[in-house]
């Protein structure tokens, strides 16, 4: 449902009207993901997306048609299991062209995962495409300035059982050379929760994949919902790996 509430919130800073409550869109997503369960085999997840689209209006007094999807597919965890295990690569982008092998993105071929972390107007680091970003200083969990992200779903998890394990949370703003001094850090988004970082434009952040605060966090998550969910994508690596 936190999912859902976020999207009516991005909706109504758009002024767009779904024309469908939230409390509708929570029982279509439910029955859709009841209808596909039976395809779902054992070890194997689902991703839910829903979209609300508007047609272009036509004129200034035309509100457009307004179209809403709900479906699920299933969760591809060979594209991020092995992220786990080796750390994700962060880079900042720059005004010239990312070289050859650092574009981000999942993984298809085994690789590292690679993902651009974005700089705030001030010039601190603020969150990654597609997930947010966290790192960890002398036992203290460093949170970029929440009015430069989009809060995400799995980060408000992260803080909430960072405060259930006693991890003292500082929000502020920091700067890369904070970053490559730290302990550790990590991603969150919802297809895989949390990934610790490997690397800063190539120079390793902290010692250890994942980090102590890092793996305190997978696998206290790990126990709120009752699944290993990193030993589950993991299961659907490869034998060789």
């Amino acid at each position: 449902r936190s999912h859902l509430d976020r999207l009516y919130r991005g909706l109504e800073a758009y002024s767009i009207d779904p024309q469908i409550s939230v409390e509708e869109l929570e029982r279509i997503t439910l029955g859709v993901i009841e209808a596909n369960l039976s395809l779902l085999p054992d070890g194997h997840e689902y991703i839910v997306t829903q979209i609300v689209n508007q047609s272009q209006r036509q004129s200034p007094d035309d509100t457009g048609t307004i179209n809403v999807v709900v479906y699920c597919q299933p969760l591809d965890f060979t594209r991020f299991a092995i992220s786990y295990i080796d750390g994700v690569r962060i880079v900042t982008p720059n005004t010239y062209g990312i070289p050859p092998g650092e574009e981000p993105g999942d993984s298809k071929d085994g690789s590292q995962q690679v993902f651009l972390l974005m700089a705030s107007p001030n010039g601190g680091v603020s969150e990654c495409e597609g997930a947010n970003f966290m790192f960890v200083k002398d036992g203290r969990i460093k949170l970029p300035d929440r009015r430069n992200v989009l809060p995400g779903v799995s980060m408000q998890t992260v803080l909430e059982l960072a405060d259930s394990l006693a991890f003292p949370v500082d929000e502020g703003t920091y700067t890369q050379r904070d970053i490559y001094t730290a302990d550790e850090a990590f991603v969150s988004s919802t297809r895989y929760c949390i990934l610790p970082v490997a690397t800063l434009n190539g120079l390793s952040v902290g010692n250890g994949i994942p980090g102590k605060a890092t793996t305190a966090l997978l696998e206290s998550w790990a126990a709120a919902v009752g699944i290993d969910f990193v030993n589950q994508a993991l299961s659907h690596l490869p034998s060789a790996e």
